[in-house]
């Protein structure tokens, strides 16, 4: 680690060094985060494009006193390196080391725990009218995207804070992308906006005719007031945010530490709502990533030479084999979901996919580039992604959602007003459902069997490998129903789990016969339970393992069946309660069966902390030997 890096221990050793240094520590700042990243994994471009603005902001500001707050928090690497977690940084999203996000529990810097993104400027705020309330001095900074304040809460939030006299500093940070680039009216004005005349230097050319101005309305205060402000709307090219009752300020370099500082000691000098535009570079300072910001959002290990990656950088959707058949050349269940709807898109041309600014993510990108007039890439809003579908639904076209399970909670009155009350015929490809792995708490996706299964009309299903898949897709686009497939994040099983390439809605199968026990698993889990059974034949243990295929209806006569005829048995499913395996005990005590002997297995009701995914099932004794210890204890040995 080089000396200059060495000796910042805090934000306060900052304010010692001179522009000159504070630029070589950025470069030192960058060096050690793709050192990690390459070693660990992580997102590298965000979190590259914000360096000199971390840097600036904790030289300007003090933020035991005022606080930050950053968006989504996964651009906050250099944040973590600067203010005290220099020496912890390389167990970045390791198991009991730093979080990929801003983490309250870690340090007093990390204001919020935030892992989704448009909550920045809401919970700034709010935090900012409970600090008036309360008297503090200080002033609170919201770190926000151009992908971001498009959403519909930031949008909500400005609306409140212009409206308010709180001292709110809004922190746009333009790099024109959110994962991938930015889409939309909003993205189309601020391209606009970073083509025209910086403000700073706008407000400096007008101030001397302002002063005339002044003078010549002295004492009609009120008109000048009025005056100011519709020329500051009309001619600024933040005009924006000036109708919403914010000081724009900007566009402004935000890779040139002066004019950043110069930018933020104004800032500090003006009460009320203010927004500082700052124009960044996704991926700065490491060409690869610059050149492919959204092939480094989140990146996998990669090896890199003369600034050269070597061996590439993983997609969002790989992770670690799961068991001998989830091998490296098996495609993640988001890539084998993208193929599938790429070839029902040629049979069907009422297909079409919607996303919310995860087009790579999703697996969708080939979608997109061979059926573009049917691909909806609606930016970070999934609220209006749902309702979109719903309408699409109403035209007769066959809509395809595809969101991370953790995000399409934010469209949960969507879900049940827009599609599941119409009836809509609407296919929801839940991504990330389960545990996620080191992106820890906010993106696991724990709840949706749940959400899903209340609604009314809804056929909620999980495939255990990639022939399941495309039937439960098929069986979707053929129905009349909306319905829900929810997948992991990690590959798909190379060898079908099952016999059974044909089956319909709501018929779970029997995958193997035994009679000392009963594994039934839902999705992720059949995989696991199926080792389990293996593990425990091993021991001289006969074990059934069903795999449930359906939350939503559930195959009540299989179930049942198999309650009905073991001693014990064991329920898996990679989901918190209310689940699979509640639905599962609801249909015994519906049909009289005695559950006595049946124990879930399931998410326990506390946040799980980042580690790799197959780590956390471990831990909570989801994996093969996890289960097949559970079966063991249940048999008394």
């Amino acid at each position: 680690m080089s000396e200059l890096l060495s000796s910042i221990n805090g934000p306060a050793d900052l304010r010692a060094l001179s522009v000159s240094q504070l630029r070589r520590l950025a470069i030192e700042v960058r060096e050690l985060i793709i050192e990690v990243v390459a070693r660990n994994g992580g997102h590298l471009s965000s979190n590259l494009g914000v360096v000199e603005l971390t840097i600036a902001l904790h030289y300007s500001f003090d933020f035991l006193k005022d606080r930050l707050v950053w968006d989504v928090g996964h651009q906050s690497y250099a944040h973590k390196i600067l203010t005290g977690r220099r020496d912890r940084f390389a167990t970045l999203r390791q198991k009991g080391g730093v979080s990929g996000f801003a983490d309250k529990d870690e340090s007093p810097y990390d204001t919020f725990s935030f892992g989704h993104t448009g909550t920045s400027v809401s919970a700034g705020l709010g935090l900012a009218l409970a600090r008036k309330a309360a008297g503090e001095e200080g002033r609170v900074v919201a770190v926000i995207g151009d992908g971001a304040i498009a959403s519909g809460m930031p949008l909500e939030a400005l609306n409140h804070a212009g409206d308010t006299d709180c001292d709110l500093l809004v922190i746009l940070n333009d790099n024109e992308m959110s994962i991938s680039p930015t889409v939309g009216g909003v993205a189309r004005y601020l391209s606009r906006v970073r083509a025209s005349t910086p403000y700073m230097d706008f407000k400096r050319e007008a101030a001397e005719l302002m002063s005339r101005w002044k003078s010549v309305l002295e004492g009609m205060d009120k008109v000048y007031g009025r005056l100011s402000e519709g020329v500051q709307a009309a001619l600024t090219p933040g005009g924006l945010f000036v109708e919403l009752g914010f000081h724009y300020y900007g566009p402004v370099d935000g890779h040139d530490i002066g004019e950043l500082l110069d930018a933020l000691e104004h800032m500090k000098r003006i009460r009320g709502p203010v927004l500082l535009h700052v124009l960044t570079r996704k991926g700065m300072g490491f060409e690869p990533a610059a050149a492919d910001p959204a092939a480094f959002h989140s990146a996998g290990q990669f090896k890199v030479r003369n600034g050269k990656v070597c061996t590439g950088a993983a997609q969002d959707g790989d992770a670690e084999p799961a068991r001998g058949e989830l091998t490296a050349q098996a495609p993640s269940w988001s890539d084998a979901l993208g193929g599938c709807l790429l070839r029902l898109a040629a049979e069907d041309r009422r297909l079409v996919a919607i996303t919310a600014a995860m087009c790579h993510g999703t697996g969708l990108a080939p979608f997109a580039r061979d059926f573009p007039g049917r691909f909806h890439d609606v930016g970070i809003c999934e609220q209006h992604a749902v309702g979109l579908a719903g309408g699409l639904a109403a035209g007769v076209m066959r809509p395809a959602v595809c969101i991370y399970s953790a995000f399409l909670q934010r469209a949960y009155d969507q879900l049940c007003h827009d599609v599941a009350l119409q009836g809509a015929p609407v296919l929801f490809c839940v991504d990330r459902a389960g545990l996620v792995g080191s992106d820890g708490p906010t993106h696991h996706g724990l709840h949706d069997i749940s959400y899903f299964r209340c609604l009314p009309g809804f056929v909620v299903m999980a495939p255990a490998d990639a022939v399941e898949l495309e039937r439960m897709l098929r069986l979707a686009l053929a129905g009349d129903r909306p319905c829900a497939v929810r997948y992991p994040r990690e590959k798909v099983p190379l060898r079908p789990c099952g016999g059974a390439k044909d089956f319909t809605v709501g018929q779970a199968e029997v995958l193997r016969a035994g009679k000392d026990a009963a594994l039934i698993a839902y999705g992720a889990l059949v995989p696991r339970a199926l080792e389990a059974a293996d593990i425990l034949a091993a021991d001289g243990r006969s074990v059934t393992v069903v795999n449930g295929r359906f939350a939503k209806p559930l195959d009540a006569e299989t179930i049942c069946r198999a309650v009905r005829e073991h001693p014990v048995v064991v329920v898996a499913e990679d989901h918190a309660a209310g689940g699979f395996g509640a639905a599962l005990l609801e249909a015994l005590a519906e049909k009289g069966v005695a559950a006595g002997h049946v124990r879930l297995a399931a998410v326990p009701d506390q946040p799980i902390a980042h580690a790799s995914r197959e780590e956390q099932l471990a831990e909570l004794r989801l994996d093969g030997p996890g289960l097949a210890a559970r079966v063991r204890e249940m048999l008394g040995n």
